[in-house]
């Protein structure tokens, strides 16, 4: 096997030490949210939602 070859053993160690290497609380590996996304992330939980209860709605009128 090629040295450079990647296999999925070689990729879960690399992963694993990279994660060891970091602060739990880094700027790289956390999220920070502001308002504004937070106000997009509410609207778009609010629109699956109202389409989950449409489609359920549907399926039970389909049903009857």
């Amino acid at each position: 096997m090629n040295a450079h070859a990647v296999s999925y053993p070689s990729l879960r160690r690399r992963l694993i030490a990279e994660r060891r290497s970091r602060a739990l609380f880094s700027s790289r590996t956390t999220q920070h949210v502001g308002r504004l996304s937070l106000l997009r992330e509410i609207a778009r939980a609010a629109v699956a939602l109202a389409g989950i209860a449409a489609w359920a709605t549907a399926m039970f009128l389909l049903a009857a």
